[in-house]
């Protein structure tokens, strides 16, 4: 039996709740750093497009199982930020994380973005994120030591689109 997803670009009342869930539920980050993810959605429905920040959620039913946050870097004629890309820890390793970023990365190029820019931390537990960027494409371009923290780089992706 297959099973039906849908994508959707449309930010909706319920998703800052979702995005808290989905982001909370891989154990990377912190506290402030889940409120920051869920600021950005709760800016987009207070602003809308004013805000810059665009959305791509993959939902099964009434479930989001992941999404992504990107917006036109300020200042910029066409380099895009993925500012969030997360897939739920239940459906982690199904392919939606690509398949998120695929799609992303289309939106932004039928917006006339050249360039996708993303960045993570460079302590061990981001390995699997560095890997899933290479994998997809993506050329680590930059690291800024002690970026987040002592001990923990920024690490910065880049995917010319």
């Amino acid at each position: 039996m297959k099973t039906e997803y849908s994508i959707r670009f449309n930010i909706d009342t319920k998703d800052p709740g979702r995005i808290r869930q989905i982001v909370t539920s891989s154990g990377f980050f912190s506290r402030e750093e889940i409120e920051i993810a869920v600021e950005l959605a709760e800016e987009r429905l207070e602003k809308g497009p004013s805000s810059g920040y665009e959305f791509v959620f993959l939902d099964q039913e009434e479930q989001t199982l992941g999404y992504t946050c990107y917006g036109l870097i300020p200042g910029t004629k066409s380099s895009y930020h993925l500012y969030w890309i997360a897939v739920d820890d239940k459906f982690r390793h199904g392919g939606f994380g690509k398949q998120l970023l695929q799609i992303t990365e289309k939106q932004v190029k039928k917006s006339g973005g050249s360039g996708l820019y993303a960045e993570t931390s460079g302590r061990d537990q981001y390995e699997p994120t560095r890997a899933f960027y290479l994998h997809n494409g993506y050329e680590a371009k930059a690291r800024f030591e002690d970026y987040y923290d002592q001990g923990d780089d920024l690490v910065y992706f880049v995917k010319k689109i």
